[in-house]
Order: structure tokens, then C-alpha cells, then sequence
């Protein structure tokens, strides 16, 4: 009993040691104004990174070679998102194809998972700066999103609005339209 107790407890600190801990940092409007660099992006593609350099686009091709792997803890994988960026609203980047990684679970950043294919997203974004560890395939001219603040709004290109939590106080984050062109105005 003594045994068990003892590894839920080592368990349990080592998990809250290496997770990111961080406050709320703002609505998207507050966010941007210490951005470096913010861009009009559409989702590409996602991809699925695995430590010995492999690259998959294919979900289910990934899970596959995690089962081959016999699902080591050991066997470092990741995830990115390729994006095209359509506008640069604010920063330096020169390429139109740029690759966001996710998280790691100890690095503030924010998931990737959730970015819909084929969707378009205003993205406050940065490179690391990081010697190691990174991600599998992770370069230092690569992207990430923050995790701790709102960082991102979808674009509705039918209205020409962005949705998500733009504006308002933590204690009252709700989700809503507003006018891309006010966006532009605010933030530039």
C-alpha cells in the first residue's frame, strides 16, 4: 500500500512540475498589441511529427506507426499545422508557407488540434526561442501559438467579420462577431 501511495504521489508532483502555469492574458484586442507578428492565415494541413523525422498528414497513418511503436513513453512525438498566410498584418515574415507547432504540455503554447482545415484564422503567433528540447522536426524558423490567452478568432469570409473572444474582462470572455475591418484599424 505504502508502494502505491508512494507512486500516485511522485506520479501526481512530477505531472504538476513540468505543466505549463500560467495566468489568463488577455482578449484577442489586448493580446495584439504586444504581438510581434499577426497574420490572416488558412489551415493547410495538419501533421503529425515523429522523433526519428518522420512527417504524416494522415491521422490515421500516425496512429499506426504509434501502435508499431508499441506506444514507448519514450518515443517523442508532435503536431504542427501547415498554414498559408494570406495577409501579414503585423511582423517580417517573407514566406507564404509557415508551420505552427503544438504543444508539449510544459510550454504555454496552445493546441493545434482544434484548427479546422481549410478555415481561416487571425493568429497572433511567434518563433521560440528555446535551445532544447523541441518538438520532432521543430526548427527554430518554425511558429507557436500562447496558450494563456486568447490568441486567435476565426475569419467569416462570407460577412467579413472575425469570431471569437475579441474584447471584454476575463471574468466575462463570451465569444463574438465583429468587423474585420475594425480589427485591421485597432491592431495596426
Amino acid at each position: 500500500m505504502k508502494k502505491l501511495l508512494l507512486t500516485t504521489l511522485t506520479t501526481l508532483f512530477t505531472s504538476i512540475i513540468f505543466a505549463c502555469s500560467c495566468e489568463y492574458g488577455g482578449n484577442f484586442l489586448h493580446v495584439t498589441k504586444y504581438s510581434e507578428t499577426i497574420v490572416k492565415a488558412k489551415i493547410i494541413e495538419h501533421v503529425y511529427h515523429t522523433e526519428d523525422g518522420k512527417r504524416y498528414t494522415d491521422h490515421n497513418e500516425f496512429v499506426a506507426s504509434q501502435i508499431y511503436n508499441n506506444f514507448d513513453p519514450h518515443y517523442g512525438t508532435g503536431e504542427s499545422i501547415k498554414i498559408e498566410i494570406l495577409e501579414l498584418i503585423r511582423g517580417t515574415e517573407k514566406r507564404k508557407v509557415i508551420e505552427i507547432f503544438s504543444t508539449d504540455g510544459a510550454d504555454c503554447r496552445a493546441s493545434t488540434s482544434g484548427f479546422e482545415k481549410g478555415k481561416i484564422y487571425i493568429m497572433s503567433i511567434y518563433q521560440p526561442k528555446r535551445p532544447e528540447p523541441k518538438l520532432p522536426n521543430e526548427t527554430d524558423s518554425d511558429y507557436a501559438i500562447g496558450g494563456c490567452s486568447e490568441n486567435w478568432v476565426e475569419y467569416l469570409p462570407e460577412t467579413n467579420e472575425i469570431f471569437g473572444i475579441i474584447k471584454g474582462k476575463s471574468y466575462r470572455r463570451k465569444a463574438r462577431k465583429y468587423s474585420y475591418d475594425k480589427l485591421i484599424k485597432k491592431i495596426t
